[in-house]
């Protein structure tokens, strides 16, 4: 029979044996490793799904901005449309009348006023009904060069337009491209560096080569952009100027990406837009 140990006898312990202690530890060891792992990759998926929240929050915001313009646009177009015929009918008047008083040059002076007025608006209207089209562009050769040199024709220099224009015109000037889209984008960008200017300074206008296609920059020695505005300078209705709609920039970035082109702004001693555009009109990787 076996005696029990008396209270005052420490009770014997039995140690496991070495590779059992070791086993222990190594378990432990995979265990405490699989922890890290696992908080690891819970932190990582907690991150993923704030990423994807903040990009849906995005793109929900983006898709509300667009329905917005849409409808915008639609509603400009649409009094755009009613502006474009009664504004027809002046210029024919405007025509008749410069022939009836061809003889008295005070009055041909005020018809030279209403005629730019006229041109002002029907600038303003043909923003806005390119601005609410999304149509794609047919795409033919194109010599930039010569687009810009017919562009610069539109400016003549007058008494109300003192600006002077400096041409740095190198490397091959043929793209594949909308030669009408693209002189509208040569169009937008002159004008506005001679507001800029308020027509008495001067516009550089440059090409080169590049590695995909060609560069082309157009700079003012005007105020600069607004620091302010500059980083959404491309948006729709952003304008500094008291005059126009806001939507000539946002137009020529429009087209200038149906380019599968680049365009950018930026101050130095005045406003600059450089624009990159592939020799072939395809997307540069």
């Amino acid at each position: 029979m076996t005696k029990a140990p008396s209270l005052g006898e420490p009770i014997m312990k039995h140690p496991l044996p070495t590779e059992d202690i070791q086993a222990l530890n190594e378990a432990f060891s995979k265990f405490s490793e699989t922890s890290v792992r696992l908080q690891g990759k819970y932190q990582e998926l907690l991150n993923e799904t704030q990423v994807l929240r903040e990009t849906l929050k995005s793109k929900d915001e983006e898709i509300k901005r667009r329905e917005r313009l849409s409808m915008l646009g639609e509603t400009a177009a649409a009094i755009a449309h009613e502006v474009r015929n009664p504004l027809g009918a002046i210029k024919i008047f405007v025509s008749l009348l410069r022939s009836d008083c061809a003889e008295r040059a005070d009055s041909l002076q005020l018809i030279d006023q209403i005629d730019q007025s006229i041109n002002a608006l029907d600038h303003v209207v043909s923003n806005i009904l390119q601005f609410s089209k999304d149509k794609k562009l047919s795409f033919a050769p194109v010599n930039l060069h010569s687009v810009i040199q017919e562009q610069l024709l539109c400016f003549p220099r007058t008494d109300s337009n003192q600006a002077v224009f400096e041409l740095v015109l190198r490397g091959n000037p043929y793209i594949n491209g909308c030669e009408a889209s693209l002189r509208q984008v040569i169009y937008n960008l002159i004008l506005n560096g001679l507001q800029a200017t308020q027509y008495k300074g001067a516009l550089l206008i440059t090409t080169r080569d590049t590695a995909t296609g060609i560069q082309l920059v157009i700079r003012d020695n005007g105020r600069g952009i607004n620091e302010k505005i500059l980083p959404m300078i491309f948006e729709p209705f952003i304008t500094s100027k008291n005059e126009g709609t806001g939507l000539g920039l946002s137009i020529v970035k429009q087209i200038i990406e149906q380019h599968f082109g680049k365009i950018a702004a930026s101050n130095d001693n005045g406003a600059v837009f450089t624009i990159d555009l592939p020799r072939k009109g395809e997307v540069q990787q």
